[in-house]
């Protein structure tokens, strides 16, 4: 199994007064496992704990306990680096995460900078490649941030993703900000790329068109706890708990006033 995640949990503590804290359990005991070519959605309404199980995975923030074994290996034993490797996170605003004053192909260049033995030559080909693979031409290393659509950034944001040749890839809310044209291709893009190369995902969305569309499983999140899960098509098919009725019947309404 590529990855396993056994009871992950997190826990924020806060002061109060300056002799006493407050401990808040932003995430409950989560356990789950994700194999090459597999979707794992996770969906909740705001402060649910998606982002939080999200960053968690990607070794943004570490959790106050559980376990999280990639390739059968405590993650904690495994180098930064590797770690770094192995699983790369797509936040949902790709305009705060690329950096304005940097241009494309710098941004792209980082990772491989500080990750691989790559020489200038094999780097600026690598770079070349994965822009290809995102629908953009070579010449977009000369652009930069501004100069770029929403889009445009998001495959950006993808592209330096992929640029390390990930095997999990934790996407949050990625397709937020764009038109349903552009998303539609995006989504489009992930699935193209997920069968080229065997990656797993792990989506935070709020869209359950598109949960329905490229998941085979879902978490239905509600403070901080998983309320509902299963195969996508029997969880949003037969829905049991009582959140995930209510987000499909806001689903439904939107759809109704062509909003989505």
């Amino acid at each position: 199994m590529l990855l396993e995640v056994n009871e992950l949990s997190k826990e924020y503590k806060q002061s109060v007064l300056p002799w006493k804290t407050k401990k808040t359990t932003a995430l409950h005991k989560v356990s789950f496992s994700l194999d090459h070519y597999q979707t794992l959605a996770i969906l909740g309404e705001t402060g649910s704990g998606k982002s939080t199980l999200a960053k968690l995975l990607a070794g943004a923030e570490k959790p106050s306990s559980g376990q999280i074994l990639l390739n059968g290996n405590p993650i904690e034993n495994t180098s930064a680096k590797e770690r770094c490797r192995q699983i790369r996170m797509i936040f949902q605003d790709p305009a705060t995460s690329l950096n304005p004053n940097l241009s494309i192909g710098k941004i792209l260049d980082e990772p491989l900078k500080l990750n691989t033995n790559l020489n200038q030559a094999e780097r600026q080909e690598k770079i070349e490649k994965i822009l290809n693979r995102v629908g953009l031409l070579s010449d977009y290393v000369w652009h930069y941030p501004h100069m770029l659509s929403n889009g445009q950034k998001q495959r950006i944001a993808l592209a330096r993703a992929l640029m390390l040749d990930p095997k999990i890839i934790v996407a949050d809310k990625p397709f937020a900000a764009m038109d349903p044209s552009t998303r539609s291709q995006m989504v489009n893009l992930f699935m193209e790329l997920q069968q080229t190369f065997g990656l797993a995902y792990i989506f935070v969305s709020h869209n359950l068109n598109i949960v329905k569309h490229i998941s085979d499983y879902v978490f239905v999140m509600h403070n901080g706890m998983v309320v509902e899960q299963g195969k996508t098509s029997e969880v949003l098919t037969n829905p049991r708990h009582v959140l995930t009725k209510k987000l499909l019947y806001s689903q439904q309404m939107l759809k109704s006033k062509n909003i989505i």
